[in-house]
């Protein structure tokens, strides 16, 4: 286990480049799947949905039985197999003659990232102390933003390069570069189990009981809801704000995607750099509010500058939720749980993002781009301020507690000196 700055430990370093390179490939892949499924197999507009949801919905069906294995095992050894899976996926893609064969490795690969997730959410308390861990997740995370950042323009070069196969085969690639920074990590042990083994359901079952007997992690969660459903809304409203609003080609839809991630890389190191500082809920609630209000601003308008402008600031606040939450997450649970625990939050983020995926195209032509920008902007921000109500709540319970206490002792007689 690391003990001193994350960074300074070359497995680490390794292990935040292998990553970033692994999230670069992803992109490569789900722009090479759309692209093929359209070029080669003439796919129609709802068929190219589909491919979409492949990805999302094995971890919406699997739940918290995709973090069991990480629970029994560890991280480690869960990340190498589903990423080992994920690779043949990739590479039976690149080979798929037909677009239902296309659908059923990518579905495949969809269940390899489903048990992916969780390990990858369970990896830092393994590999760093306690005192390292803010810092270890935001550099972490930055390493998979910046695969957001230039992942569509690295996947675009080599689809014009290598063609759709060769951003398959790169996918592959990728993955075994990232298989092969995991394996030198050292993993901690696990705490003891102190009660015999149980069947795989009723152990996912129980990562559900976990969530919902923690206040604090409830509270999480639902300021995560609203951002997810954010997310999910932007995958259906931005090329058609873009292409409708602002009357602009894909490029711009691009170089708007690049701004928000450089935005989101630049602050996650800001977020690495401030550590222990930033992991308070205040500020997760406070980056959802952002989030909010900021994607309000880029979808509400029709100016172009301002629509830079708004998602750039979102990509500012985006790291000040996901890297303290993670962080939070992580501390408000006991490890041997962690695996399960994130499989629950992949699946609320699952079905959070189908549903606004689902609706956010009715929203936008019923209620014009302005509204409903303002709609699913307001989700994350109700959010936030629920969560903040929260905390002000509990620290005011606090205090009067408190105050009660010092006024009890204060009434207590005082103590008669011996001899006296």
């Amino acid at each position: 286990m690391l003990v001193m700055h994350p960074l300074r430990d070359r497995r680490f370093r390794a292990l935040v480049i292998g990553q970033a390179v692994n999230g670069i490939g992803s992109w490569c892949a789900l722009v090479a799947i759309w692209g093929y499924a359209a070029q080669r197999f003439n796919a129609e507009p709802w068929q190219v949905a589909v491919l979409g949801l492949t990805w999302t919905i094995p971890g919406a069906l699997l739940g918290p039985l995709a973090g069991v294995p990480t629970d029994r095992l560890d991280p480690r050894r869960v990340l190498i197999a589903a990423d080992s899976a994920a690779a043949l996926c990739a590479v039976a893609m690149a080979f798929s003659d037909t677009y239902w064969m296309l659908v059923i490795w990518s579905s495949a690969q969809g269940f390899a990232k489903s048990f992916a997730q969780p390990a990858f959410g369970a990896l830092a308390p393994r590999i760093v102390e306690d005192d390292q861990l803010a810092r270890a997740n935001a550099l972490l995370a930055t390493a998979m933003q910046v695969s957001i950042a230039f992942g569509p323009l690295l996947g675009a070069t080599a689809i014009q390069t290598m063609g759709a196969k060769g951003a398959f085969l790169a996918d592959a690639i990728t993955y075994a570069i990232g298989i092969m920074v995991v394996i030198p990590l050292v993993i901690s042990p696990r705490p003891p189990r102190t009660q015999a083994r149980q069947s795989a359901w009723i152990e996912s079952r129980e990562g559900w009981r976990i969530v919902r007997e923690r206040p604090e992690v409830m509270r999480l969660f639902v300021g995560a809801i609203g951002i997810y459903m954010l997310w999910g809304s932007g995958v259906t409203m931005e090329p058609l704000y873009v292409k409708d609003v602002l009357h602009r080609s894909p490029a711009t839809f691009a170089h708007l995607q690049t701004a928000f991630g450089i935005a989101m890389v630049l602050f996650g190191f800001v977020v690495a750099h401030f550590g222990e500082r930033s992991t308070r809920v205040h500020i997760v609630a406070l980056g959802a509010i952002g989030s909010g209000l900021s994607a309000a601003l880029y979808l509400g308008t029709a100016q172009l500058s301002f629509a830079f402008i708004g998602i750039t600031l979102w990509g500012v606040c985006t790291p000040w939720f996901t890297t303290p939450m993670r962080t939070l997450l992580q501390r408000a649970t006991p490890i041997e749980t962690h695996g399960r625990v994130f499989a629950v939050d992949e699946t609320l983020r699952s079905w959070s993002m189908a549903l606004a995926t689902g609706t956010a195209a009715l929203a936008f032509g019923g209620l014009g781009h302005r509204n409903a920008g303002l709609l699913y902007g307001a989700v994350p921000v109700a959010g936030g301020l629920v969560v903040l109500s929260t905390v002000r709540r509990l620290r005011t319970v606090v205090d009067v507690s408190s105050a009660k206490t010092i006024t009890a002792v204060a009434a207590l007689p005082a103590a008669t000196p011996i001899g006296e």
